[in-house]
């Protein structure tokens, strides 16, 4: 993948045409996809580079002054899905307020033509320019290279966006989250040391300790899997505030790897979210935790048998 980092003090022309979609993509979700996806047409039929163009920071961070913002990706793990997806050239236009003011006109002038663009694609909601001045009837105006407007994606009637999933994430709705997502949700950081209440009772866990201000799902008990020394463990996720015996103010969020029984701390791992298994409870006593944290396994691992066995079907 070619990165590319383009501010207007430092412009920087691409060696090759392009085609390119434009957008902040996070999440890279179903509706992102579809862009994508004109994308690659596009630039096999007129022997061009698909590309990607986003912005750093989020535009709405510098417009709002929020400094706050939770995401569902971070940019390298949108780079990642934008490779595996088929983008060659990944395009990061340095957002400040030099580009924040720029009338539609000049960014047109200033940003987009000197990327050598062929076809640009954007949403059928896409705006851009001085207080969201431009839109994709502005865009067609132009004279630099021609646009393709994608129509918006939908389920039950209603877009496929960014802050759709965000909302399926804090009601705990992983499954559809991940649907349209079209993959597992991640968390990604290292392993924090605990108090390790968990290996007490016979059930240790790791500590996530956040790389990213991540959107954090809602509180619960999960089905999921952690990558850790490059390879997935089935796992249960807990993400709240340990009420029975380890109380913390703040979130926390941390799994039990079946069948693992090794020391990690401090080191990287990323925790998938797969399925909505309860709310978190205060128990009686340690006893009534120990049964149903057992209770708990077995039901994570019937799904992952369950889930194995629809492989081999399929």
């Amino acid at each position: 993948m070619e990165i590319i980092h383009f501010d207007l003090r430092h412009p920087i022309q691409p060696d090759t045409p392009l085609v390119a979609c434009i957008g902040y993509f996070d999440g890279l979700h179903v509706g992102h996809r579809q862009l994508i996806t004109h994308v690659l047409a596009h630039a096999k039929a007129q022997n061009a580079k698909p590309a990607l163009i986003t912005f750093e920071p989020d535009p709405w961070a510098v417009i709002k002054q929020m400094d706050d913002l939770e995401h569902l990706t971070p940019m390298h793990k949108r780079i990642e899905i934008a490779e595996e997806l088929g983008i060659e050239t990944w395009i990061i236009l340095t957002f400040e307020k030099d580009m924040q003011q720029l009338r539609v006109e000049d960014f047109h002038e200033l940003v987009l033509k000197p990327l050598k663009l062929r076809t640009l694609v954007c949403g059928y909601d896409f705006h851009y320019g001085y207080r969201g001045e431009g839109n994709s009837e502005s865009l067609k105006k132009q004279p630099y290279f021609t646009v393709d407007v994608v129509a918006q994606v939908s389920s039950d009637a209603k877009k496929i966006s960014s802050s759709r999933i965000e909302e399926l994430l804090r009601q705990g709705n992983i499954e559809q989250a991940n649907v349209f997502l079209q993959r597992p949700y991640e968390l990604e950081g290292i392993v924090a040391k605990g108090n390790q209440f968990g290996r007490r009772y016979g059930f240790p866990t790791a500590n996530l300790k956040l790389s990213y201000r991540y959107v954090i799902p809602a509180g619960g008990v999960y089905i999921g899997e952690v990558k850790v020394q490059g390879r997935w463990y089935e796992a249960i996720i807990n993400i709240g505030h340990n009420p029975t015996y380890n109380y913390q103010k703040n979130i926390s969020i941390e799994a039990h790897l079946l069948d693992f029984d090794t020391t990690i701390y401090e080191q990287r791992v990323i925790f998938r979210f797969l399925s909505y298994l309860r709310k978190e409870e205060k128990f009686s006593d340690a006893q009534a935790l120990q049964r149903q944290l057992a209770q708990d396994k077995q039901v994570a691992r019937k799904y992952f048998q369950e889930r194995v066995g629809e492989v081999l079907c399929d």
